[in-house]
């Protein structure tokens, strides 16, 4: 008799402690932060050039280093003056 209630305990006590974990939250894929975060403008510019200069080399880029350099493209684009229009470059 002492057997089976030990077994029984153990049995009980087995299937609580392997219940299913609680699911974990989710962490977010792409956190939406800037790349370029934290560092100086001047920073900014040689990293971007360093960045330039591997791709142009044809090395492999970390994902960290994608987001950077498309951070920079975006940066660049940003600060490019627009054309001026057709009749004042006509002049």
């Amino acid at each position: 008799m002492t057997k089976t209630l030990s077994v029984l305990a153990t049995l009980l006590f087995a299937t609580a402690a392997h219940a299913t974990p609680a699911p974990t939250p989710k962490q977010p894929s792409t956190p939406s932060v800037d790349p370029l975060a934290g560092l100086s403008m001047d920073q900014q510019m040689e990293l971007c050039d360093h960045l330039e200069t591997l791709k142009k080399q044809n090395k492999p880029l970390s994902p960290k280093m994608h987001q950077q350099l498309k951070a920079c493209q975006a940066m660049t684009m940003e600060s490019m003056p627009e054309t001026a229009p057709d009749a004042t470059q006509d002049r």
